[in-house]
């Protein structure tokens, strides 16, 4: 999983200086397309087709894209916003150019979305991304959700917060289940398909 995201997010990069810096530094800015009501629509279907090409051409995966794609058009609709707030801004254009290092920001700008990947999503959305993330941000999520649980609760709400952590065998909704890691480690109990001991510890 490491790898597929980092190579993705190199994907990103590239198609950042590809099919973004690249085209708009030789675009005609005062073309209507570009005007805030229009340039936004274009910029999210942009994204969401340059997203398929690279992401799904190399990792042919249905799942990824979907997983995605929304995700990609939102970011283009952002970008296709700002970006027209921005040009349409004389003092910031003036400020720019004054100051270079502020041009800087634009080709590391996916990388400074890159790092927020890492919290935003995990954070707002964490069963949605569970299966999608990384092993130290998924044993952060299992450590933020398991504490929401106690005994007598169903095993399945639990699951589905965790989609996939646990494993489908479940011995007829009898087992145990125990983890040690660098964040914590549970002991847990299931009878019934209900939770008959929850114990955690964190580690300092």
């Amino acid at each position: 999983m490491e790898m597929m995201l980092f190579w993705s997010a190199l994907f990103v990069f590239i198609g950042w200086v590809i099919f973004i810096i690249f085209p708009l530094t030789r675009l005609d800015h005062s073309r209507k397309i570009f005007q805030i009501k229009v340039f936004p629509f274009v910029t999210g279907i942009y994204a969401g087709g340059v997203y398929t090409l690279l992401i799904g051409g190399l990792f042919r995966s249905t799942e990824v894209i979907i997983m995605f794609w929304v995700w990609a058009i939102v970011i283009g609709v952002i970008f296709g916003f700002t970006y027209s707030l921005l040009i349409s801004s004389n003092k910031l254009l003036r400020l720019v150019n004054r100051k270079p290092a502020l041009q800087l920001l634009s080709p590391i700008s996916p990388f400074i979305f890159w790092g927020l990947f890492w919290w935003l999503l995990p954070s707002l959305f964490p069963s949605e991304v569970f299966r999608f993330m990384p092993g130290r941000i998924q044993r952060s999520i299992v450590a933020r959700t398991l504490p929401k649980f106690k005994k007598g609760d169903r095993i399945s709400s639990l699951k589905g917060s965790l989609p996939g952590y646990f494993g489908d065998d479940d011995a007829n909704g009898n087992w145990a289940f125990e983890s040690d890691n660098e964040l914590f480690n549970c002991k847990i109990e299931v009878k019934n398909d209900t939770i008959q001991k929850l114990d955690i510890r964190f580690k300092k």
